[in-house]
């Protein structure tokens, strides 16, 4: 075997056994920042638009309640709460989420963010709905939603 072509099996069997690391990137897990109160796990089927805003329990009930889900639905409080959705997807080894949420009472605007950090390529390409419970907003708020891979 030459030189080259040892170097080649070389440099293909370090990159195919790196996915198997444990802190291959040195991510740290996932993070939540701002007011984001909880992170919910909604395992449910949704399609059409990326992002949701659900003020009310009958909000809740008419987009989750004849969809195909794992397990039930949470119980919120509508009074005090408000439940965002956002929905993107992440290749990668490893694959950490950084969920922001902020508050700008001057523009009347939320602004929720879900960065990814992704490391290595050894994954296929993964969907999911990142669901928050963040402080009730305010019915002449807006709310932007931004989905970054970093």
């Amino acid at each position: 075997m030459n030189r080259t072509s040892f170097l080649s099996l070389l440099l293909f069997f370090i990159i195919f056994s790196s996915c198997h690391k444990v802190d291959l990137c040195h991510l740290q897990g996932d993070i939540q920042i701002g007011q984001i109160e909880e992170v919910l796990s909604l395992d449910c089927t949704l399609f059409g638009a990326n992002d949701q805003i659900i003020r009310t329990e009958e909000e809740l009930l008419n987009l989750f309640g004849d969809l195909p889900c794992q397990g039930d639905l949470p119980s919120i409080d509508f009074s005090q709460f408000t439940l965002l959705g956002q929905y993107g997807g992440a290749s990668g080894c490893q694959r950490y989420f950084t969920r922001q949420l902020y508050i700008k009472h001057g523009a009347k605007n939320y602004t929720f963010t879900v960065k990814v950090s992704e490391c290595g390529g050894c994954e296929p390409f993964a969907t999911q709905w990142h669901w928050v419970l963040v402080p009730t907003l305010p019915e002449d708020y807006t709310v932007e939603f931004v989905f970054q891979i970093v």
